[in-house]
């Protein structure tokens, strides 16, 4: 486009303005550099973190179901956990092992459990994630009612491990549950040390039994079978490797020189966590440093058994159980991963029958976090009377012997 010609006169004027002199200066700010943009700094990854909660045996006794029973028919076993449910649904994932089978059929306790499906379901809602099934209550429905129980924690959206409805499941990853939990990746796997002396020769692949002996009483590792299922949890690459095992002597609080042999075996084979069950006792924990074989070591955490989560038993200890705290940070830098936090809750089953306030509160047992209802007392609250002098004394005798047996609270390599 053509610009337009400026017309003569205001040409003429123009120039006459220019000539009169100069014109004043303008008043500018002052000139200001140009603003560089400096890149801000990439803040550091922030380490991965895991927090797991282990808890120790489901034993379903008769007193349990009777509680738990709803007027219309129904079970909720929530209650038992009140107290202590913050801690379960609180982790990132939190596992126990079952001692029953969920058959559909007649209720029935020890010998052969058989509990009803809504176990499964207070299982899911107070914040459990996995459920380890190899345990000698495992058959208790036979091969039936293993299938069942599996089917049952399916459909409430449960993990499992250690039991299987076929070969082909078995030999999937050689049994063992892989989880991604907060980009951390573990590898759980579950044995028992029998069946009660229900054969499953016809199909080995329903439960893993780790003894070559599992008909008799005597416990012959089967260190073979051990090793090539420790080689699949290498070979899946897996962050933690966590195995959950049924083992040792009832009512022992220490552990037996089996349980030893096979401890030592698995973090040698690579476990990183090892979580013993069966005793219906405390037995001691610890954390240890393991030769990793190339120069470097790494720390694992071991318990030989967690004692009873539930069950009506009387006898001394088996009242007692631990809520363990575990956390694991996977670093972002060189993606190693390691325990960087243990503690335990000490927790006993209250029976209140034992200290005639059962009506009071309107309930019979409960798992009670020790040291917490201790603090309540001393504080001046009796939890509504019913706390009385005598269980406050049961509590700090609890307390006690949580320590003796299983450690300190907070647990360090150093112990």
């Amino acid at each position: 486009m053509k610009r337009a010609a400026v017309p003569a006169l205001a040409l003429a004027l123009i120039i006459a303005l220019c000539s009169c002199g100069e014109a004043p200066e303008a008043s500018l700010p002052d000139p200001v550099a140009p603003s560089v943009g400096q890149p801000s700094p990439t803040p550091e990854p922030e380490p991965q973190t895991v927090a797991l909660t282990l808890a120790g045996d489901l034993v379903m006794h008769e007193g349990l179901n009777t509680e738990a029973r709803q007027p219309d028919g129904s079970y909720d076993y929530t209650n038992f956990f009140a107290d202590v449910e913050h801690y379960i649904a609180g982790a990132d994932y939190a596992l126990c092992c079952l001692e029953s089978s969920l058959t559909g059929g007649q209720l029935k306790t020890y010998p052969l459990f058989n509990s009803p499906d809504g176990l499964a379901y207070s299982l899911r809602d107070v914040g459990f994630d996995l459920v380890n099934m190899a345990s000698n209550h495992a058959m208790d429905g036979h091969l039936s009612g293993l299938i069942r129980t599996l089917d049952v924690f399916d459909s409430v959206g449960l993990d499992h491990v250690g039991t299987y409805r076929s070969q082909a499941e078995r030999d999937k990853n050689n049994g063992i549950l892989v989880k991604d939990i907060n980009g951390v990746t573990i590898a759980f796997l579950n044995y028992t040390y029998g069946t009660n002396g229900i054969p499953i020769r016809d199909y080995p692949y329903a439960v893993n039994v780790f003894n070559t002996e599992y008909m008799t009483f005597n416990v012959v590792p089967d260190y073979d079978m051990l090793a090539a299922d420790m080689a699949a949890a290498r070979a899946l690459d897996t962050d933690i490797i966590a195995v959950s095992i049924h083992w040792g002597l009832e009512y022992m609080t220490a552990q037996n020189e089996t349980q030893e042999s096979v401890a030592d075996f698995l973090f040698e084979q690579g476990a990183d966590l090892v979580i013993g069950g069966h005793p219906h006792v405390p037995e001691p924990m610890e954390l240890r440093e393991i030769d990793n074989g190339d120069g470097t070591t790494r720390t694992g955490y071991l318990c030989y058994c967690l004692g009873n989560l539930l069950s009506t038993m009387k006898s001394d200890y088996t009242y007692l159980t631990a809520l363990v705290q575990l956390e694991l940070s996977k670093d972002p830098a060189t993606g190693e991963t390691a325990i960087t936090g243990c503690s335990y809750v000490p927790v006993m089953m209250v029976n209140l029958a034992n200290y005639g306030t059962a009506q009071t509160a309107g309930w019979q047992r409960q798992l009670w976090d020790i040291p917490a209802a201790i603090a309540d007392y001393e504080s001046g609250d009796d939890r509504g009377g019913v706390i009385t002098p005598r269980l406050y004394a049961d509590l700090q005798q609890a307390l006690a012997d949580c320590e003796s047996i299983f450690g300190p609270l907070t647990l360090s390599r150093e112990g």
